[in-house]
C-alpha cells in the first residue's frame, strides 16, 4: 500500500482552480483503495502500526519537499481506541503543526458508547488539530452528530457518489440544503466527486465552495523522496 494526495481546489468562475489542500488517501498496488480488509486491519493494533509506518513515511516526504503543503489525513472512528495512534498524532502535530489536519470519516460505525466519538474529538481538538467531517449525510455523520460539532470542526464533506443512483434535481436539492448549513455557521464546504466540466462549472465561482474529485484527478500528486 502507499499514498497518494490527491487536491482540493478553489474554483473561480473563469474555471481556474487553485489548489487550497490535500487529501492524503490510501491505495493498494492496482490504484485502488484497499477495500474491507484494510478497514478491518485498522480495528487492530498490528494494522495500526502499519497505518502510522506508512502515514509518517508519507507526511515526511510530502511536508519536507514543501513546507506551506496543507495535508488532511484520514481517521477512522475505531482507531482513536489506540495510544499508539495519539501518540503519532502528537509526534505529527510537533513536527508539522498546522500542515497537518484530521479529517473524520464514516466507513466503520463506531462500536462503543454513544459519547465515545464526541469525546474523541474532543481530544483531536485538544492536541490542537483543524478537524472535517467526511461524508456528511452517510454512515455516522448525520445531521445531528456533526451539529454537536460545531464548536470544534471547521470544515464539511459531501460526496456526490452518494447520489449515483437519484436524479440531478434531488442531488442539487441536498448539496443546497448542506451549503445552506454550512455557510450559516461558517463552515467551509467541499464538495467530492467532481467527475465532468458540467459539474465542476456549476459550483465554480461559489467562495463557499471547494471542489475535489475525478476531473480535476490529473493533479493528483504523488510526493516521492528524492
Amino acid at each position: 500500500m502507499y499514498n497518494i494526495f490527491q487536491p482540493i481546489l478553489s474554483v473561480d468562475q473563469a474555471m481556474n482552480a487553485e489548489i487550497d489542500t490535500y487529501e492524503m488517501l490510501i491505495r493498494n498496488n492496482n490504484g485502488e483503495f484497499p477495500g474491507i480488509n484494510f478497514l478491518h486491519s485498522l480495528t487492530t493494533q498490528e494494522g495500526n502500526d502499519a497505518w502510522i509506518k506508512a502515514s509518517r513515511k508519507s507526511l515526511k516526504n510530502a511536508l519536507n519537499e514543501q513546507k506551506n503543503r496543507k495535508i488532511y489525513i484520514n481517521l477512522e472512528p475505531c482507531q482513536m481506541k489506540f495510544e499508539s495512534i495519539w501518540r503519532f498524532l502528537e509526534e505529527i502535530r510537533e513536527a508539522y503543526h498546522d500542515h497537518v489536519a484530521i479529517e473524520i470519516t464514516e466507513r466503520r460505525e463506531t462500536i462503543h458508547s454513544l459519547d465515545y466519538l464526541d469525546r474523541e474529538i474532543q481530544r483531536l481538538k485538544k492536541v490542537g488539530f483543524e478537524l472535517a467531517i467526511d461524508d456528511v449525510c452517510a454512515g455516522s455523520n448525520s445531521y445531528a452528530f456533526i451539529k454537536r460539532q460545531l464548536k470544534v470542526v471547521s470544515r464539511i464533506k459531501l460526496s456526490l457518489l452518494l447520489f449515483k443512483d437519484e436524479d440531478y434535481e434531488l442531488m442539487m436539492s441536498f448539496v443546497n440544503a448542506w451549503l445552506a448549513f454550512a455557510k450559516k455557521h461558517h463552515l467551509t464546504f467541499v464538495i467530492e466527486g467532481i467527475s465532468n466540466r458540467q459539474l465542476a462549472k456549476k459550483f465554480a465561482g461559489n467562495p463557499v465552495i471547494l471542489q475535489q474529485g475525478f476531473y480535476w484527478g490529473k493533479g493528483t500528486a504523488y510526493f516521492n523522496e528524492e
